[in-house]
């Protein structure tokens, strides 16, 4: 997993698709992101 061993090497994947509820539009997960930054951005100096 950590060296890109990909025959004897561990690829962990799929643990978090159990978090998935909802297949949403890009522009919906974008327009949710932006939302989230300017909520959480810090004030430029």
């Amino acid at each position: 997993m950590f060296e890109g061993d990909m025959e004897d090497g561990e690829l962990e994947i799929g643990q978090v698709s159990a978090l998935i509820d909802d297949i949403l539009p890009v522009e919906v997960v974008f327009n949710q992101l932006l939302k989230e930054f300017e909520e959480v951005k810090m004030p430029a100096f």
